[in-house]
């Protein structure tokens, strides 16, 4: 019998579970005898890699630019209208200096040009009624012919060159538009760190860039948490689907006819499935918290707080758990969310907190334009170096104990998510043996 039992717990140590119901893990020297990467490896990979790609960039060709027929032709007529050149480039520096919308350019830059033309034709004709003075002639049906002709040549070339300038300011105005086209089209799905370069032209097409930079932080921030989400929860889950998947081949090796294997399995299959179902949970909220609309509500704050005491109390009788301070203390803030963010502390301390001598106080005071909540316990404490992890995804100060009690390493990032979205701070102060205290500053 006992070596049927020995063969019985090799096997389901073999399936990923020990004779205890925990998870087994199990460390596998690489092939050929390479040493596993260890603390920071991946971070002083990443590192040469990207000292690589600079030494690359910097050795790399200078690719030179090609310039398309448009191009090509604007600084060809730049060069031939020389003083026109001169008024353009004027032009473009009043406009960066006042900042003038698209609108405002393109009065201006057309005024200009038609003024240019009419200026040019007055110009003409003055000079020719000048010209007839002073030659002392009279006005002939001749020189009205020529006068005809020649305004007619003028008047057309006038309206090439207001179409080149036209052309020219057109090409001027629309520029930054090409310019943020192409850089749209190297953005995709693989690449959402690319973004829109700021154009230089102090108007409408500025807060554009601005607007589309913001909506891709926004994406790549949505990604981000997708991607976190599908992470945290296959790293999370793993432990559990182990176990069960374990403690099921044990069930149908042999536990059919064994009630103590039987027992055992059922409890450990129950267990960890209710364990699942709490960390998907969480990663729920935590998903829902990155895209959460607020629902804020005026309530008396040190009510909600003892609603949620009273239910502590009722299911609760190995702590001692109390609520003093200021009973006045209103609030205009997601009712819901913070009775969420409460009773996420409430649970932490009575993890953490021993029963029968365990006390957890919470007190509500208001100070300074500020409303704070402390969640106090004569627990086991955080050590210094933990302090400054225990917000972080799964982090657990203890991973064992904190299995044990059924702590997912979820329940703080949550509680931090809520109060950093209502525009408040969390911090923490304990000392190992002695307990911790958390604050919730709302503002």
């Amino acid at each position: 019998m006992s070596g049927n039992t020995d063969d019985k717990q090799i096997d389901a140590q073999a399936d990923g579970v020990n004779g205890n119901g925990d998870a087994v893990e199990h460390d596998v020297e690489p092939a050929g005898g390479a040493t596993p990467n260890v603390g920071g490896g991946d971070e002083k990979r990443e590192a040469v890699k990207q000292t690589i790609a600079e030494i690359k960039s910097e050795n790399a060709p200078k690719v030179k630019k090609k310039y398309t027929a448009i191009e090509v032709a604007l600084i060809v007529v730049a060069v031939l209208l020389f003083p026109l050149t001169l008024i353009v480039l004027g032009v473009r520096a009043l406009f960066k200096k006042f900042r003038l919308g698209i609108t405002a350019k393109t009065t201006v830059i057309f005024t200009l040009v038609f003024g240019l033309m009419i200026i040019g034709y007055s110009v003409f004709v003055l000079a020719s009624i000048n010209k007839l003075v002073g030659s002392g002639e009279g006005l002939t049906a001749a020189y009205m012919h020529r006068l005809i002709i020649t305004s007619s040549v003028l008047v057309a070339v006038f309206i090439v060159l207001g179409a080149v300038l036209g052309g020219f300011s057109s090409q001027y105005m629309i520029g930054p538009v090409r310019k943020i086209t192409r850089r749209i089209k190297e953005i995709s799905d693989e690449n959402l760190s690319a973004r829109v370069d700021a154009v230089d032209s102090q108007d409408e097409l500025t807060e554009l860039t601005d607007q589309i930079n913001a909506m891709l932080d926004s994406l790549q921030q949505a990604f981000e948490r997708q991607e976190n989400f599908v992470s945290d929860a296959s790293h999370e889950l793993k432990t559990p689907l182990s176990v069960i998947a374990g403690y099921a081949n044990l069930l149908r090796r042999w536990g059919k006819d064994d009630p103590k294997i039987l027992d055992e399995s059922v409890e450990a299959i129950a267990r960890e499935s209710e364990n699942m179902k709490r960390i998907v949970d969480q990663l729920l909220w935590l998903a829902k918290l990155g895209n959460f609309t607020l629902n804020n509500s005026v309530f008396n704050l040190y009510e909600t707080v003892e609603d949620v005491v009273d239910g502590y109390k009722m299911v609760n009788a190995k702590h001692d758990i109390s609520l003093t301070g200021d009973v006045s203390v209103t609030l205009n803030a997601d009712k819901n969310l913070i009775t969420e963010a409460v009773r996420t502390l409430v649970d932490n301390a009575i993890k953490y907190t021993p029963p029968q001598a365990g006390v957890i106080k919470l007190n509500i005071t208001k100070t300074d334009g500020h409303v704070e909540l402390s969640v106090a316990d004569n627990g086991i404490g955080i050590s210094k170096d933990d302090q400054a992890h225990i917000f972080e995804r799964f982090y657990r100060c203890d991973k064992v104990r904190g299995r044990e009690s059924g702590s997912s390493g979820l329940g703080l990032t949550i509680c931090k998510s809520i109060v950093e979205m209502m525009g408040g701070k969390i911090t923490v102060e304990s000392e190992l043996g002695v307990g911790s205290k958390f604050k919730i500053a709302l503002y």
